[in-house]
């Protein structure tokens, strides 16, 4: 008995090692995979630089032509921010290798609610491609806060951009925010087709699974609320959801304030 319960024993051990030997070479072959498909990004963000800055550029050019209207200017100058704004968060993934937690965050105090505001303005042109409405309160307090600028900039137009595209036509989203013992809540309410409950846990996942196509068939990458919650952790902060009963998605973002 004593001879066959060590005889066991041994298979168990040799077992044990094959297992775990299997298991390294299938961690080893994910990080492999979880390596190229990094390189991968990055190289196709570095190839859309050149197109994006070219469009960029054009815009630029159009905005000193006298023939153009008032409202013509005002939609190439629009073209030449989205291409402004497209190139910084190029730069950006390049930078970081599209996840640098140890990155040092600069700062400098600015008024969210005026950057909210200048967001929403730049939106309402897309939302009104879907006959959407976005409203904001939009009164005259400042709401000050250390962060950012273009991370937090970059977190607004992907909480919105998102409420637009999962949103239906005719849909109204609702962006406020507020500031209430020393934290600051931001909001962005839609009403469109909501968040499965058995995607809630995977929605701020890089290159999450849980994604679908907007009410309009956009297309949809899986990158926005895994970079804002990435952005959101560096400040501090807070980023969740809740779904709106059958009436779309409310994300909610709390940032510290002044101190």
């Amino acid at each position: 008995m004593i001879s066959n319960a060590i005889k066991q024993n041994r298979l168990s051990h040799q077992q044990l090692i094959l297992q775990n030997k299997q298991l390294q070479r299938s961690l080893d072959e994910m990080e492999r995979i979880n390596k190229n498909y990094l390189r991968i990004m990055r190289v196709m963000a570095h190839d859309l630089r050149n197109p994006i800055s070219g469009i960029t550029g054009l815009a630029a050019m159009l905005m000193v032509e006298d023939e153009l209207s008032e409202d013509s200017k005002t939609m190439v100058k629009l073209i030449e921010t989205t291409g402004i704004h497209s190139l910084e968060m190029i730069n950006e993934l390049l930078k970081t290798g599209l996840a640098n937690e140890n990155e040092h965050l600069v700062k400098q105090r600015i008024d969210l609610k005026s950057m909210m505001r200048d967001s929403v303005e730049l939106l309402q042109f897309q939302a009104k491609g879907k006959h959407q409405q976005i409203i904001f309160d939009n009164n005259d307090f400042p709401i000050m806060a250390d962060v950012n600028y273009e991370k937090i900039w970059r977190v607004i137009n992907n909480l919105i951009v998102n409420a637009i595209k999962f949103s239906y036509q005719g849909g109204i989203i609702k962006v406020n925010i507020k500031e209430e013992n020393n934290r600051i809540s931001i909001s962005v309410a839609d009403n469109g087709i909501g968040i499965p409950d058995d995607q809630k846990d995977a929605v701020f996942e890089m290159f999450t699974p849980a994604k679908k196509n907007g009410t309009f068939g956009e297309q949809p990458f899986g990158l926005g609320l895994s970079i804002s919650k990435k952005i959101i952790d560096l400040h501090n902060g807070k980023i969740w959801f809740e779904n709106n009963g059958n009436k779309g998605t409310v994300f909610y973002v709390e940032l510290p304030g002044l101190a």
